[in-house]
């Protein structure tokens, strides 16, 4: 984890620095560089929450406000229709969360909705973003690639990851374009904490 997260640090350090000091000219391309240099440490923090668990799932009573409440991504703007708690890793469910909301600003989105249902057996946390959405063939691509949990070259680490996770809590993740032709839903669906 030191090996990672150091050198990550050091570069933010730097750019940070970097920023101060460039010339108008050349600030939007080290802000950019910046920003790709946060989604990395992003993806490091994910594989290292991962690799901590080796999928075992901590259950505990998690705040999913809370869990957004500490997630910062840039230019994305998180409104959550109504305080609510699942039962999860909240590791592993804000690791999921992140590169979900990261592919969202990735795939051209600005603001995304997230909408929490609970039942006797499972928890729903859907996240509907105002996105281009995905045209209809490579969105039947993903969500077959998602059922066979055949990730290599069909998507990236932030769906494939997100996919994990919710496994890990005996569920799934799924993906749709919403109704309205705009956006894309992502849908975490996790089991109850099992019952000792």
């Amino acid at each position: 984890a030191h090996a990672l997260r150091t050198p990550l640090a050091g570069m933010d350090a730097q750019l940070a620095v970097a920023l101060r000091e460039c010339t108008p000219d050349i600030r939007p391309r080290l802000k950019q560089t910046r920003e790709a240099a946060n989604r990395l440490k992003r993806v490091v923090s994910t594989l290292l929450t991962l690799f901590r668990s080796g999928i075992e799932t901590h259950w505990q009573e998690v705040s999913v406000t809370s869990l957004l409440h500490n997630v910062t991504i840039d230019r994305l703007e998180i409104s959550l229709v109504q305080p609510a708690n699942v039962e999860a890793d909240p590791d592993l469910l804000a690791a999921a969360l992140i590169n979900l909301l990261d592919n969202v600003v990735q795939h051209g989105g600005h603001h995304v909705t997230v909408r929490v249902q609970v039942d006797t057996r499972f928890q729903l946390i859907s996240l509907q973003d105002d996105g281009p959405g995905v045209p209809e063939s490579r969105l039947q691509e993903l969500q077959r690639a998602l059922a066979l949990q055949d990730y290599d070259g069909h998507m990236g680490l932030g769906l494939m990851m997100a996919d994990m996770v919710a496994r890990a809590h005996g569920g799934t993740l799924n993906i749709a374009n919403t109704g309205s032709g705009l956006g894309l839903t992502a849908e975490l669906t996790l089991r109850r904490k099992p019952k000792a």
